[in-house]
This record gives structure tokens, sequence and C-alpha cells, in this order.
């Protein structure tokens, strides 16, 4: 529950039910995973303006202070970023968020039965806002509304991928709006190979061949590598790249990274900077260009790798290479261990020397996926795939990958992906940041 007893007992007052609140409140807090929130209680008396407002607090406006008016009712929290000042970006988004609460709680009986639409407002218009000249966002949402439509649908028994690129491209006079109800339109792309250009009121403007850039292993972009195509291309166009992947979650790409997704009904966006640097913090790494710097840069890439294909994994970074190897269970699931089978033995040797953060990305997700966990020491150097480490016994309400995770990050860093893409970072026992 996000609201403390005073706030609960307010909207209960005015026959908002607190538990549909708390939902609405947890999906708005979800979607900014670089900010930290405290709980929602009822504002001071001085506080009783109708509308949202978001204000920054103190000079440094690293703290914003969040006023939300639901049906006479009010609640008031605040929002931190613990790595520097909240950009104007995320003030506006914050703001349309808490707009669509207000709006979404106001009619009752409509929080849970509308959820899947919260945020599709605010990152419609977020995404209209990147494009120059700017787009018209109900267009956006439009758009954005249809391909999650296909997300349900399925072609000759196939669930359907699309890609499409919004554009600042001037309309012809004949151009119309794609319909997605044409039997044509729903193989027209994939997303992977190819993807609809669409004009700056939505209308069709062609049909792209995507090409990725080149990219070095040593790439900090934050995006999957089979996204990279859309991305890039739609850097090149200057416009806003979007993905429907066979899973039902849409991926959205500007300047060659991932800026917003929907995944499980759930609108987020990624501030790939600050999350980082969340989770440099609780290391308390030298900064960048230091060698843990680049291994923390590296497991975060896989980790996004893991979880937008949805195979789930651990990834574990250890002070030491001894430390790492206490981890382990069993010594038969260390790297060039004697006790592995000859076939596995020589991959090891193969893999021996390599380093995650000059390896590329997709060799490291593929043995992070092998059940188990994939163990480095801050080096980047590989010390065990697929092994069973030690677990904690303090988090027995969790699962087995939980609990491991826990015990692994209070020698290193833990971060554990789950099958069902949410990626959740561990340092000392601690959860660092959810995603």
């Amino acid at each position: 529950m996000r609201l403390i007893s005073t706030a609960a007992q307010e909207m209960a007052k005015h026959g908002l039910r607190p538990d549909d609140v708390g939902l609405v409140l947890r999906r708005l807090e979800e979607a900014l995973p670089h900010l930290e929130f405290s709980e929602w209680g009822v504002p001071a008396d001085g506080d009783l303006a109708p509308e949202v407002w978001i204000r920054a607090v103190g000079a440094s406006a690293r703290t914003l202070h969040c006023h939300l008016p639901i049906a006479g009712a009010r609640l008031a929290a605040e929002a931190r970023s613990p790595t520097g000042r909240v950009t104007r970006s995320d003030r506006i988004i914050l703001r349309d968020l808490a707009d669509e609460a207000r709006q979404l709680l106001e009619v009752p009986g409509r929080a849970r039965g509308s959820l899947a639409d919260f945020g599709l407002a605010t990152f419609s218009r977020a995404l209209a806002r990147l494009l120059n000249p700017r787009v018209e966002w109900e267009m956006v949402s439009g758009t954005l509304r249809s391909l999650r439509t296909l997300a349900s649908e399925t072609y000759e028994g196939h669930r359907i991928s699309y890609g499409l690129i919004f554009t600042t491209r001037a309309p012809s006079d004949e151009a119309a709006q794609p319909s997605f109800e044409n039997k044509r339109f729903k193989m027209l792309t994939d997303g992977f190979s190819t993807a609809l250009l669409l004009d700056r009121r939505g209308g069709l403007a062609g049909l792209v061949a995507l090409l990725a850039s080149r990219e070095t292993v040593r790439s900090s972009l934050a995006r999957p590598w089979w996204f990279s195509s859309l991305a890039d291309t739609a850097a090149r166009v200057g416009g806003v790249g979007v993905a429907l992947t066979r899973g039902g979650d849409l991926l959205i790409a500007h300047r060659r990274e991932l800026v917003v997704s929907q995944r499980g009904g759930l609108w987020m966006l990624w501030r790939h900077s600050e999350l980082l640097r969340r989770i440099r913090k609780s290391w308390q790494t030298r900064g960048r260009g230091d060698e843990l710097d680049q291994v923390i840069v590296a497991t975060y890439r896989v980790a996004l790798e893991l979880a937008l294909r949805r195979s789930g994994g651990l990834l574990v970074i250890a002070p030491s290479r001894e430390e790492g190897r206490k981890l382990v269970v069993s010594k038969g699931d260390l790297l060039g261990s004697s006790r592995r089978l000859a076939e596995e033995r020589r991959l090891d040797a193969s893999l021996q020397h390599q380093v995650v953060h000059r390896t590329d990305r997709r060799i490291i997700a593929d043995l992070a996926s092998v059940d188990g966990a994939l163990i480095v020491d801050r080096t980047g150097r590989l010390i065990a795939y697929g092994a069973m480490v030690r677990s904690s016994s303090s988090v027995s309400t969790q699962g087995a990958r939980s609990r491991a995770a826990v015990a692994a990050s209070r020698l290193g860093l833990a971060v554990k992906v789950s099958s069902d893409g949410g990626i959740s970072v561990y340092r000392r026992g601690s959860l660092v940041v959810s995603l």
C-alpha cells in the first residue's frame, strides 16, 4: 500500500477505494523507476489547490513535491532523484501521469478496468515532443493503441510483430493513415528487417529496410541487439521508432536507444544514465572509465537483452575471483573445473580469457540464460555460468532466483531478470532498483 493510514482514511471518506488508489499510484511510480517516491499522505492545510501540480523543492531541484486532488480529497508525496537534478521533461511526465491518475480514479469503478490504458496519453505526449516540429499527440496515441490491438491478434496462427517510425515528413495530398484492420498491412512489416514510415500526420510515407549502424563491443548504447536496426534507422531519418514484439511488448527508440516501453500493460520511461548512476552509487565506483564501471554497464546491457526477450537469468559481479568462487555451491560449476565434461571444458577454454565488457553481449546473454547464475569478477572475467549459488534463508517468501540474488549481493552486485521481463538489482542484501 502506497498510502499512509490518514491518506487511506481521507480516500474512503470521499467514496474512493484505498486499494484502487494505491494500485494506480504504484503504476505511476513504476513508470519512473529512476526516481524514489515517498509514501502518499494528506497535504498540509495550505496545499488546497484544486489542480494537479508538481513543484521543485529547494535550489538543487533534486526533489519534487507532488500534489494530487481526487474527487475532493487530496494526496501529496515527494519524488526524489538520488543521482542529480530532476529534468524538466521528467517534471512534465510526472505531472501528466498524476493528471491521468486523477481522471482515472474520479470515475467510480474505472480504476481497475482501464488500468491497461494508464500512461498511454502521457507517453504519447512525451513521444510527440521528441520530434521537431512536434506532431499531434492524439495521432501518436491512436497509432500506439492500434499496435496494442495487433498484440492480441494472430496471423495464420502466429503472433504479430511490427515496426513503424514516426517522422516529421510533410504529408502528401494522397497520404492516408494505415489501417491495421487491413489484412495486407498486418504482415507488411516485422520490425526486425522492415518498418513503415509515417509522416507527421500519421499518414503512410513508405516502407523502409532497417539497417543497424556500426557498433563495437565496447558500445554503451542501451537497447537489445535485435532492436538496433529499427533504433538506428529511426535516428537516421530523425524519427522515433516503435516495435511491437511477438511477446506483445511495445519498445520505443529515440537517438538509437530504448526510451519508453510498455510491457505487461505497464508503461515505463527508461533513463539509462540515471539508472546506471544509482547502480554505480550502490558500489561507489570511481566513475566512468573505471574497469568496474565498464563491467556494470555491460551487465546492465545484458540484463536488458534477457529482459526484452523474456528468458530470465541471474548476473553476479563479485569483488574478486576468490569471492565469486565462494558463491558457487558445486565446484563442478566453475569455469574450467576438472569435474566438467570434455565438451564443456573445451568451451570453457575459449571463454577463459574473455571479459564481459569486451565480448559481444549476445554471447554473454546466451550464457546467462542457462539455468543458474553467471558470475564474473570486478574485472569482467568469467567465473561461472549456469551455476547454482548459495541462497538466502531470510527471504523465504521470494522465489529461488530472488533468494540467490539477495545472498550473492551481500558479496557483490546481483542483477535478477525474471522470466516475465522484470529486472531487479541488489547490493548488500537490499534492492537498489526495480525495472
